[in-house]
């Protein structure tokens, strides 16, 4: 199958109906296999500082705005102990999968990489994902993007590399002109369950936005054998 990923039309019209529709839908491709997030362990970082002020800010407690295209007509949703509440045709869920921690601007402070997991109702599965620093001993929002769902862009890690952001991503995927690409790998297909590949894409800091650094590289994933992947 061969197909791009509208997501954010399909995550609005989940907002809207709760996608019952894709329930079935979901059930019926995946074959009753479900989709199971893959949760990375955390990646050790050099310049980790577990004092830092930003460290000290409650996200689990917090009003995030929406990325652009979601919320229904809201600015912003707020988290109380981790999570907002999903409402069956009223409101989509949000919980903070986990926070990371690392220096990815070289201004030789952290700044805070969420995962925020969305429950539409539905088979879907996409994440929203903040980076924030402190500016002013308040939090600063650098970026925010809605990832894709599950085989074809489902979140998998952000951390730190050399300096770099480095986002990945199940399928192979793109981000070109400030917006993500997600597709199936070309050759290999499971169903949109069982992620068969992913793709690292590195982003650099220009001191305005993260931007795409070289080619993404687009990897062989084994659920089975998940340690031993690049």
């Amino acid at each position: 199958m061969k197909y791009k990923t509208a997501l954010l039309a399909k995550i609005l019209v989940l907002a809207v109906v709760f996608a019952f529709s894709a329930c079935q839908k979901g059930a019926a491709e995946n074959s009753a296999v479900s989709f199971s997030p893959v949760i990375s362990p955390p990646t050790p970082q050099a310049n980790a500082t577990p004092d830092s002020a930003l460290r000290k800010i409650d996200f689990k407690n917090f009003t995030y705005p929406w990325p652009e295209g979601l919320g229904s007509g809201e600015k912003s949703f707020a988290l109380k102990n981790g999570e907002r509440e999903f409402v069956m045709g009223g409101q989509m869920g949000v919980s903070l999968a986990k926070a990371e921690y690392a220096d990815v601007t070289g201004d030789g402070r952290e700044e805070a990489f969420l995962d925020l997991s969305i429950q539409t109702g539905g088979s879907a599965m996409p994440s929203m994902i903040y980076v924030y620093s402190l500016e002013n001993e308040k939090p600063r929002l650098l970026w925010s993007f809605v990832t894709g769902d599950r085989a074809a862009g489902g979140f998998k890690k952000i951390y730190a590399e050399n300096g770099e952001l480095i986002v990945e991503t199940f399928g192979d995927n793109k981000f070109e002109n400030n917006e993500w690409k997600f597709d199936y790998p070309k050759d290999k297909f499971r169903g949109d369950c069982c992620p068969t590949a992913y793709t690292k894409i590195r982003f650099k800091w220009n001191g305005r936005k993260f931007v795409a650094g070289a080619t993404p590289e687009v990897f062989d994933f084994d659920r089975e054998n998940q340690g031993k992947e690049n």
